[in-house]
This record gives structure tokens, C-alpha cells and sequence, in this order.
């Protein structure tokens, strides 16, 4: 019976479909990345290694929702590289996130890796689609069964903002997360994570139903700055948002709440210390906890490129501050992407992985 199963599986190993989406694969301690941009080629990245291309294929195996990837490195030399990379919900561990893709990876020299997947945006969605979703923070102006003016009276609103199968968003109440796929004019929309904050009325009655309509597979429709959902089954909509003033990095200085310290972990800034940044004019300057620091950083949408990163010579006796100040340094210059929700401002590597947020310091 076991081999018979066994022989079921193979033979419902079946080439990969066209329409898979490229993939950013990743994991913690230690930390690595596995990028599937193009159904033939992969680039593993590993700590204190050269990013290494492999060629190779991908095939399904249908009954367990999964697709396996098998190459070896560029020029056929050694072992091979296998992912496996099965459709489920995955937690990176670091963060609320929930990533659309399980990942496990065995190396050519028998090393193991685990870790989760992200739709990169390239694969998120058709062209079109995508563009038209991915981006804008979107703030909810109707939901079926609530008043408008009850939504434009919360405090902070309801918010959603759709980036590279990740969803990141407010709902009233409290931060939610979760993932989503899309398919042309079709959004799927797996279950929303969040804190666990209980709020006055009508924040959680409004909370509760928004994430009761933001679920399953709704029809999308985005016109002049207005996003539409509504079920197949009617067409009357279900949710209404509107998209919000873009964000602005410069102009605005932050205080530090956590950042990463290069262990996989972000961290809040020792006691009695204050980080501090700010982004104006092609320079990044603040406060790294004993001494003054200054870069140069270039931006493109929310791609951010950081660094070199220098600071004062002033040297501090208390205990941990100075090698507070070098990861903290560290983590800015490994900084590759950027958002702010409200009054939050996050930095993110290339993997997704966050190294730094901060809130606005008040005028």
C-alpha cells in the first residue's frame, strides 16, 4: 500500500504550469535566500558566500500542492539544488507576516534550509492588475452593512496596502497582515493576522465585519484612485477604498522603536539611549546612540539604497552602547525598501526581512 501511494505521487509529478509565479524564498539562523525569478534559474544566497545561479526545472505534485525545483550550478558541476515549495501559510518568525509559500531546501552539499516564500511583484499578478493594486495605501470609505460616516469617523480608519503577495494594513483597531494572490481581474485573499487589542465601539464592530468582507476571491476594479471588491456572485460591491496621498520618507524626522542586530532579531534601543534619523536631500543623518552619523541614500518609489554610513569618534563607556551603535548602523545600510503606515516608518532587506522601524517625532 505504501509503495502504491508512493508511485501515485511521482506520477502526479507533472512540469511546473507556465503561470507559477516567481519566488523570493527565505529563512532565519542563519539567514539565506533562495530567489526562483524564471522557471529555469535560481540564485542561492548564503552568509559570507558569493550569490551562487543554478539551471535546472520545476515540476507539480498536485495532491500535496507543491512544486519542487531541482537544478545544478551554472557550468553542471556538483550535486543538485531541490526546493520544495508547498502552498501554505507560513510565518517567518521574526514578524505578523504570513507568507503565501512553504519552503524546505536541500543544498548539493547536504546542508538543509527552511524558511518561507513571497510572491516577488513581478509575479504577483498580470501586469495590469498588478500595477493598478500593488503600491497606494488604500483607505476604506464603504463596507456593505456600515455607514460611511460611521468609517470616516474612526480615528485612524481602515487601511490596506497590497505589495508583492503581502498584505499590511489597520483595521480600526488593530494591525492586521496576511497574503494574497492575484489572477487578472481576480484577487484571492488568504485569512488576516493581527494584534490582539480590544477597542471602543464602533472601531471593533466595524474591525470584525471589514475582515469578515476582506476574505475569499473578490472581483477587482480600480478607477481614477478608487479600488472596487465585490463577489462573483454579486456585483454590488463589498468594499470601497480610496487610495491616500503618497507617503513622504523626507522632510520628516524618526525615532527608532526596534531594529535588527544582524542576529535575526529586531531589537528596542538600550535604556537611555535615543536613535534617531532623517532623509533629506540625498542624506541620511541622526543619532546612533553615542555618536552623530551621516550617508548618503538614493530612492526609487520605495526601493532605498543606503550608504557608506560614518559617524563621530566619540567613544561611550556604557555598557552595550557601542555595539548598539554598529548594528544599528549596519542594519540602516542593509536597507533595500521602505514604508510608512500612519506614523510608522519600517525598512526592509531584499529577503522582507524588517530591519528598522521608527515613529514620527512630532513637530
Amino acid at each position: 500500500m505504501r509503495r502504491a501511494a508512493f508511485g501515485l505521487v511521482l506520477a502526479s509529478a507533472l512540469p511546473a504550469a507556465a503561470e507559477d509565479p516567481p519566488l523570493m524564498c527565505f529563512g532565519n539562523e542563519p539567514s539565506w535566500s533562495l530567489a526562483l525569478e524564471t522557471p529555469d534559474r535560481a540564485r542561492l544566497t548564503l552568509p559570507d558566500e558569493a550569490p551562487a545561479e543554478y539551471r535546472g526545472e520545476s515540476a507539480r505534485i498536485e495532491p500535496l500542492r507543491e512544486r519542487v525545483w531541482r537544478g545544478k550550478l551554472e557550468g553542471g558541476a556538483g550535486g543538485d539544488l531541490v526546493a520544495f515549495l508547498r502552498e501554505a501559510d507560513c510565518s517567518d518568525g521574526m514578524s505578523d507576516v504570513t507568507h503565501p509559500v512553504v519552503a524546505r531546501v536541500s543544498l548539493p552539499d547536504g546542508r538543509f534550509r527552511a524558511g518561507c516564500c513571497r510572491i516577488t511583484s513581478s509575479g504577483a499578478a498580470a501586469p495590469r492588475a498588478s500595477a493598478a493594486l500593488e503600491g497606494p495605501v488604500w483607505r476604506l470609505v464603504q463596507l456593505r452593512g456600515q455607514t460611511e460616516a460611521a468609517l470616516a469617523g474612526l480615528q485612524n480608519g481602515v487601511t490596506i496596502r497590497f505589495e508583492a503577495g503581502r498584505l499590511q494594513g489597520f483595521g480600526g483597531c488593530n494591525h492586521l497582515s496576511g497574503s494574497y494572490t492575484i489572477d487578472r481581474d481576480r484577487v484571492s485573499l488568504g485569512a488576516l493576522v493581527g494584534t490582539l487589542m480590544a477597542c471602543a465601539q464602533p472601531a471593533m464592530a466595524i474591525e470584525t465585519a471589514f475582515k469578515d468582507a476582506f476574505s475569499g476571491s473578490l472581483l477587482v476594479r480600480v478607477v481614477e484612485g478608487r479600488l472596487t471588491l465585490a463577489s462573483e456572485s454579486n456585483p454590488d460591491p463589498r468594499l470601497v477604498f480610496e487610495a491616500m496621498p503618497p507617503p513622504r520618507l523626507e522632510g520628516t524626522s524618526w525615532e527608532v522603536t526596534g531594529f535588527n542586530n544582524a542576529r535575526q532579531a529586531v531589537v528596542s534601543p538600550l535604556a537611555g539611549t535615543t536613535l534617531t534619523l532623517s532623509f533629506e536631500d540625498g542624506s541620511v543623518a541622526g543619532h546612533a546612540g553615542c555618536n552623530n552619523f551621516r550617508g548618503r541614500y538614493t530612492r526609487e518609489g520605495n526601493r532605498l539604497t543606503v550608504g557608506p554610513v560614518a559617524a563621530t569618534r566619540k567613544a561611550c563607556v556604557e555598557e552595550g552602547v557601542m555595539e548598539q551603535e554598529r548594528q544599528f548602523l549596519a542594519a540602516i545600510e542593509s536597507a533595500t525598501t521602505w514604508t510608512i503606515d500612519r506614523d510608522v516608518l519600517e525598512l526592509h532587506r531584499a529577503d522582507g526581512e524588517r530591519v528598522l522601524t521608527a515613529r514620527k517625532i512630532a513637530n
